[in-house]
């Protein structure tokens, strides 16, 4: 043992599972912690709100064609799917925000939820 203990402790060989191999790319590539959270399982709350507006309509698209008979009943759901959208769009990333449902263009807006 030398004098210099910092330098033995540089200088000792201490073999390393992959040394002198090319890293893989996918750790070059992306954000670690997204990469992280993706491998966790992880999903945002904002996408489970997207799963149940989705859901909610796909119910409230086979009322509309009887829609004189379950009117109210539309109309009802669709002032509760509005609350949802409105829970998601504060939650969401800005570029995935959507308008509030309306009864007129439902099955239009159910292409947009898909």
């Amino acid at each position: 043992m030398s004098r210099d203990w910092l330098g033995d402790l540089i200088n000792k060989d201490v073999p390393l599972k992959g040394m002198g191999k090319p890293l893989s790319r996918e750790v070059l590539e992306g954000d670690v912690l997204d990469r992280t959270v993706k491998n966790a399982g992880y999903r945002p709350g904002w996408v489970g709100l997207q799963q149940q507006i989705r859901d909610r309509l796909a119910k409230v698209l086979p009322l509309l064609e009887n829609r004189a008979l379950h009117n109210e009943k539309i109309t009802q759901e669709v002032e509760e799917i509005n609350i949802l959208v409105k829970k998601y769009n504060s939650s969401c990333p800005p570029p995935m925000q959507k308008m509030l449902i309306s009864i007129d263009d439902i099955p239009n807006q159910m292409k947009r939820w898909e």
